[in-house]
């Protein structure tokens, strides 16, 4: 019943951008936007990836029949602790509503509680932009460009697939968790 406009962090890493609004379909007239959740993949239960109701770095209550809304939150002063910089960061974005939802809406859109998973996008395509520029000066596909592309590509199916336990493993690796990688043998063959 959500529907995410612009869910992003920024290409500094300091800012993350939430555009939102309830979907336009009559089914959802007398609903409205209740609240917004933000928590980083160290906080999302393995018990329950999708409750909004753990420990939290931000929640805002929206003001009264908001049906849009329009975050630009800041890594150093909106969170509970100081985040400094989101480069390093998956996060879960949860938009609460609060209404009556229509008896002929479809299964999944009577859902309360939509989910958004965003990320530095920029510093990914700086890695991908990083292991080219080796293939290009050298011919050669580094190990490391085939683990980053199948790693990659599981990440995105994992979101896709609302996988979010196996989709916050696959960010660690790709992130270089030490204590992650150190334990697998690499991806490519």
């Amino acid at each position: 019943m959500i529907l995410f406009d612009r869910l992003m962090v920024s290409e500094d890493g300091k800012k993350l951008l939430i555009d939102t609004h309830v979907n336009k379909a009559e089914h959802f007239n007398n609903i409205v936007i209740d609240k917004v959740i933000v928590k980083t993949h160290e906080q999302v239960s393995e018990a329950d990836p999708l409750s909004a109701e753990d420990e939290n770095i931000y929640e805002y209550i929206a003001p009264d029949n908001s049906k849009e809304l329009h975050l630009v939150l800041d890594a150093n002063t909106d969170f509970t602790t100081n985040l400094g910089n989101l480069s390093n960061k998956l996060l879960f974005v949860y938009v609460v509503c609060k209404g009556i939802v229509d008896p002929c809406t479809s299964c999944r859109l009577d859902e309360m509680t939509t989910l958004g998973v965003t990320f530095d996008t920029f510093k990914m395509y700086q890695n991908v932009l990083g292991y080219t520029k080796g293939v290009v000066d050298s011919c050669n596909i580094p190990k490391e460009f085939i683990d980053f592309i199948i790693l990659w590509n599981g990440f995105k199916a994992a979101i896709e697939t609302e996988h979010y336990l196996a989709a916050i493993s696959f960010w660690k690796k790709l992130q270089g968790d030490k204590e992650i990688v150190n334990h697998q043998c690499g991806c490519h063959g």
